[in-house]
């Protein structure tokens, strides 16, 4: 039977068991609009759902009961009858984010819509079943902190490096062979005991740039992932654009197996480095904001200009985006030279040129894919 990650959500978190649902679609249209606007009053939401007085009322005292909305006063309080404020208790529920990189498993605790809490572990190489138990044993570290339990966490994202195959198996870059072509969302989630959303770790990483990020003001815009490889993700309409097979965003695809070594991925610059004679050096190492003072850093930048040009352009033509954003395990100071050496092919008809995206930098940094990883299953569920 496919696995329904919704059909492991605990009880205590449902407002009807059958079928199983957290919130109905008004209450996720109203939630999502408190979200997005914390402290925004009751009477102010009556006319974009689209629902009686008496309806919206009903609703939001429904989701008071249930802790998932608070109540409050402003001290401006606007002449006429109080109307109450609301915000989400963050509290409510907590969720979870894993991302699995080459070299490295980041996991970010967040609350109702909130991240609360990151950390890191390596990514060793490992069996499986290893990796397994050393996520878990984050898990248990993750939540001591914060004083939680696993019974407060809704649901668990897994965002995996590689491309999607089918349900949720991945078929990862060669240091991740063991996480590949596995059926790995019921694996982890009977581990843990809860429910897992699986997904490309480049699109987790392009949601929370959409919600947290530079692309937050922006519907349309397409994130780069310059991690151990090459890929990325679409955000349309705020949301990510998956496609029919689930690797929309896989730029890598834009090159054929005689182009890999120019692409710029930075197990390419890694290899490029260790040949430089930093043999030591790990994806890790890259992180380093003083990269592009290192020998032979300029000269990558160089080489894999055309190639970052290629899928700037092939992604303008396709996809016609307000904004690209480079983003992953990119220095600012390396995303910085590759925006300076970008070139639109934009020839002028009639004198004109044509609209182009503009090009940023990624605000969010620090595990990316994972805080986007936490963000599915409230959108899956709540949201």
């Amino acid at each position: 039977m496919k696995y329904a990650p919704l059909n492991h959500v605990a009880a205590h978190f449902l407002r009807d068991a059958h079928p199983a649902r957290v919130a109905s679609r008004n209450e996720r249209d109203l939630l999502r609009l408190i979200w997005k606007s914390p402290g925004i009053e009751r009477s102010s939401l009556t006319e974009p759902l689209d629902l009686t007085q008496q309806s919206l009322h009903r609703i939001v005292g429904r989701l008071h009961d249930r802790g998932m909305v608070a109540f409050s006063q402003s001290e401006n309080r606007r002449a006429g009858p109080p109307s109450p404020e609301l915000t989400l208790r963050r509290e409510w529920c907590l969720t979870l984010g894993i991302s699995v990189n080459v070299g490295s498993i980041g996991l970010c605790l967040m609350g109702f819509g909130e991240p609360v809490d990151n950390m890191e572990i390596p990514q060793t190489g490992s069996s499986l079943s290893e990796e397994m138990d050393r996520i878990e044993a984050a898990v248990e570290d993750i939540l001591a902190r914060r004083g939680a339990k696993r019974r407060d966490i809704l649901g668990v994202g897994l965002a995996v490096a590689g491309h999607r195959m089918f349900e949720t198996a991945f078929n990862c870059p060669l240091p991740l062979a063991h996480w590949s072509l596995i059926d790995l969302a019921p694996l982890l989630g009977e581990r843990l005991g809860l429910p897992v959303w699986a997904d490309n770790v480049a699109r987790t990483a392009a949601l929370a740039e959409a919600i947290f990020g530079v692309g937050r003001d922006v519907a349309d815009f397409a994130y780069i992932a310059h991690l151990h490889g090459y890929g990325g993700g679409l955000v349309s309409g705020g949301m990510p654009f998956r496609g029919s097979f689930g690797n929309a965003g896989e730029f890598s695809v834009l090159f054929g197996r005689q182009d890999y070594d120019d692409r710029p991925a930075l197990n390419q610059l890694l290899e490029h480095l260790r040949a430089s004679g930093r043999v030591g050096l790990t994806l890790r190492d890259l992180k380093n904001e003083n990269l592009v003072d290192w020998d032979g850093v300029e000269e990558w930048i160089d080489r894999v200009s055309p190639a970052h040009n290629r899928a700037v352009n092939a992604i303008c033509a396709i996809f016609d985006p307000a904004l690209i954003v480079l983003g992953g395990e990119l220095p600012h100071s390396l995303a910085t030279m590759l925006i300076e050496r970008t070139e639109f092919n934009n020839l002028p008809r009639h004198g004109v040129l044509r609209d182009v995206p503009a090009l940023a930098v990624a605000q969010i940094i620090d595990a990316p894919g994972a805080i986007g990883a936490a963000l599915i299953p409230l959108f899956e569920t709540v949201l």
